[in-house]
């Protein structure tokens, strides 16, 4: 199979996001090529970029006493073009560049086309790196280049479902409630904070980096009908949890929390985490929902309100492999929100749990192949959560019809965990 293309910039909607499953379409002896005429404005503009300003490659009087006669394009000029034939052909969108060798065989001047091809020599299902044979031609067919790259597909979670407003469904037994949904931007926060919203609640959306995500979660809301605000908050720092709380509860009422931000999840054998690993995941898991809850109590007291923290089923039964710094902050997320219904339960305010099993999201998008696969197959409805299921055990505990629960840690599992 191969494709040939002479404007490497040009690459279809469709090939960008096919991107999710790009490892599936690859072949062993799959080849795509990507040409260029390079230009005496490239070598100008590569000179400046990188700051190699050598007579060879500029200066023409110089150039003509060389065995050459005129200036020769930079090598990594045209070598550049194996970037665009990894990130835009084979692999292609999705592919992170992990090594390349190169072995420059001839000169490039200003005026000629080269071509710069791949070829599919392996590929590993289970790390999803792929190796190619790659070189790099001139018009007249002479090699300039060759060299071995390695390059890994990496599994991207479903983007978010923003192509238009969701559409309110007929309830509104949130109506005058105020939310506030932490990590709100992506993933489990962002559907909870539109299934709230859609169910006639005011939400807050808090973010801490991705502010266009967080807006444009924002601007979908607000075109349903429904108020939201987006607040920027690292919901670790007490002075900025405070300003927070301030604007979700807009002065005099806040109903319903959902702790939801964490940090993405790193794998690493015991042997590798040191103490300053468990530390940072406790101060995000646990340090994050103590600080906003303290601060949001207070209101919460106030209006009888509804507390709900996100945590997981990895950190239940047998643990999930590798994942210590994690498994073991949720636990003791576990174990703070319990006390805390106990503590609270008298104020009229309740405290409960989700713990879903793995969902789609760009926090496990690193799993490999044979562990999504695994737990599939041993889950009663056979897939994996969406954060469309998570969210919706969410609106149930924070909904009327959940009064009289608290210390719960609800199961989002499809069967995988049963108590």
């Amino acid at each position: 199979m191969r494709r040939e293309s002479g404007d490497t910039a040009r690459v279809s909607q469709s090939e960008t996001t096919s991107a999710v499953d790009r490892l599936s379409e690859l072949r062993i002896g799959q080849t795509e090529a990507v040409r260029r005429t390079i230009t005496p404005e490239d070598v100008a503009a590569f000179a400046r970029l990188t700051g190699d300003f050598n007579a060879l490659h500029i200066d023409p009087e110089f150039a003509a006493r060389t065995e050459f006669q005129e200036p020769v394009a930079h090598g990594f000029l045209h070598a550049s073009l194996l970037s665009s034939l990894v990130g835009m052909k084979l692999p292609g969108p999705g592919a992170l560049y992990l090594s390349q060798t190169i072995e420059f065989s001839a000169p490039v001047f200003a005026g000629d086309t080269v071509e710069a091809r791949g070829t599919i020599e392996s590929l590993d299902p289970e790390t999803r790196v792929v190796c190619l044979a790659t070189e790099i031609v001139n018009q007249n067919a002479v090699c300039v280049l060759r060299g071995k790259a390695r390059a890994k597909v990496l599994r991207l979670a479903p983007a978010p479902r923003d192509t238009k407003a969701p559409e309110r469904p007929g309830s509104r037994m949130l109506d005058g409630k105020a939310a506030l949904v932490t990590g709100a931007s992506r993933g489990i926060g962002r559907a909870t904070a539109r299934l709230l919203a859609a169910h006639g609640a005011t939400v807050c959306v808090n973010y801490h980096r991705s502010q266009s995500a967080a807006l444009s979660l924002r601007d979908e809301i607000r075109a349903s009908g429904c108020e939201c605000e987006a607040v920027k908050a690292d919901v670790r720092e007490p002075g900025e949890v405070g300003s927070l709380i301030e604007r979700a509860a807009r002065g005099d009422r806040l109903d319903i929390l959902v702790n939801n931000a964490g940090p993405k999840i790193a794998s690493a054998d015991f042997q590798h985490v040191q103490w300053p690993d468990m530390a940072t995941a406790y101060a995000d898991i646990v340090g994050s929902a103590f600080t906003v809850t303290q601060a949001a109590l207070p209101y919460l007291k106030t209006a009888g309100g509804r507390i709900v923290n996100v945590l997981s089923t990895a950190a239940l039964g047998r643990t999930a492999y590798h994942w210590l710094p994690y498994v073991s902050a949720k636990s003791a997320l576990h174990a703070m929100s319990k006390n805390l219904a106990q503590e609270l339960g008298p104020s009229g305010v309740t405290v409960n749990m989700v713990s879903p099993s793995m969902v789609d999201t760009d926090l496990v998008s690193g799993t490999p192949d044979r562990v999504r696969q695994m737990m599939i197959s041993r889950t009663p409805l056979r897939r994996l959560a969406t954060v469309d299921d998570v969210a919706g055990a969410i609106l149930m505990l924070v909904s009327p019809y959940a009064q009289f629960i608290t210390g719960e840690n609800l199961l989002v599992t499809g069967g995988d965990v049963m108590i």
